[in-house]
């Protein structure tokens, strides 16, 4: 295990070391010109030149390379074009933990709901319960996000008791469709009253949460951020909308896969055998079919959640949300190199961590991927 870790560290070094030289020469062939940013519209032909001396531009592009390169390996990010010329590492460590926290708390949110959907769907494959989530998971994935943003505003800062009312049709229409997942499902397994005691007391369950979410739901404010260290409470409310945005196309991707992995792992021989062993169903969903379902929604969380730490810069415009999406847009519409470079290199770094974490998991969930 150890020189499995091993191999993925180097290789997730090496792809970090590229996405750095990339994208400085990436940087170094789009137009612009960093020293009139830095003096500004009104500067002086010397004030102009001085800077150019100063950043070094009149220098070969080795040269620059070098120099940044060496700076990098210190820990020196460097400092912004832009008065008043803040430190960029200093600049990362204010925008980083707000998209952090967006990203993970729209994967953290889609897994919680797409998991049991998905695994109640493979159960009572072809039922109601089944048909209504394929339509809304189709629904969710056609809608774009700055479309799902703009309507969720809507909903739930312009018009909250229309939310609460949109909330509670959700809840009997979900409830409902559990309740009666048994309809048309194929293959049905055990006595039909066993069945549909099940299915009535899981729609009235998920029913009554979806209910208690509407009567207890908070007013959210239309944009803005607010830090955990200026209360948990305002904290969760003002990045709620923005990962609920961001989640719902996770919510039916991770949906889908995770329903069709899980319909072929109830047709395999250990399942069927712990099944004809009267195992409960629970354990059987649970403890026997979920585990060895989880590699390609495992696979596809670690993608989703280094796309959303790089690619949240639709919905923190939207939401008005100081992130690194919000900072490197900004830093390109200024030619503000150093904090460009510097955010790409920071967002490459977690995107090899995430998915160097997720082939540890794989080896984790599945034992011959790291014997292989």
């Amino acid at each position: 295990m150890l020189r499995f870790i091993g191999e993925r560290a180097l290789h997730a070094a090496v792809v970090v070391i590229l996405a750095a030289i990339g994208a400085f020469f990436l940087m170094e062939a789009v137009p612009g010109d960093s020293a009139a940013s830095a003096v500004g519209p009104g500067a002086t032909e010397e004030q102009y030149q001085l800077a150019r001396e100063e950043l070094g531009l009149d220098d070969p592009v080795s040269t620059r390379f070098g120099n940044w390169a060496g700076d990098i390996v210190q820990g020196d990010l460097g400092n912004s074009l832009i008065p008043p010329n803040q430190s960029v590492g200093e600049m990362i460590g204010n925008a980083l933990p707000v998209t952090m926290q967006l990203a993970f708390t729209a994967i953290i949110l889609s897994l919680a709901i797409a998991v049991p959907v998905a695994v109640w769907s493979a159960y009572r494959r072809g039922g109601i319960f089944d048909q209504v989530a394929s339509i809304v998971a189709f629904a969710f994935i056609s809608v774009p996000s700055f479309v799902a943003g703009l309507l969720l505003i809507y909903l739930f800062v312009f018009n909250h008791s229309l939310a609460q009312q949109v909330i509670l049709g959700a809840a009997v229409v979900i409830g409902l469709a559990v309740a009666l997942s048994p309809i048309g499902k194929r293959g049905g397994r055990g006595a039909p009253g066993v069945m549909w005691g099940r299915a009535l007391i899981g729609g009235l369950v998920v029913g009554g949460v979806l209910a208690l979410i509407a009567l207890l739901l908070p007013e959210f404010p239309r944009q803005g951020f607010v830090p955990i260290a200026e209360g948990l409470g305002d904290n969760l409310r003002s990045i709620a909308l923005p990962a609920l945005t961001l989640a719902l196309m996770e919510v039916a991707i991770f949906t889908r896969v995770l329903r069709t992995d899980m319909i072929s792992t109830l047709q395999q021989d250990f399942v069927l055998s712990a099944r004809a062993k009267g195992m409960p169903t629970g354990h059987v969903l649970v403890s026997e079919a979920l585990r060895p379902s989880t590699v390609s929604i495992v696979t596809l969380a670690g993608i989703s959640l280094g796309r959303l730490i790089g690619g949240t810069v639709v919905v923190e415009r939207l939401f008005n949300l100081p992130g690194m999406g919000s900072m490197i847009v900004d830093a390109v519409q200024n030619d503000n190199l150093p904090v460009v470079l510097g955010g790409v290199i920071v967002i490459a770094i977690f995107y090899v961590l995430v998915n160097t974490a997720v082939d540890i998991t794989y080896a984790l969930i599945d034992p011959r991927i790291r014997r292989g």
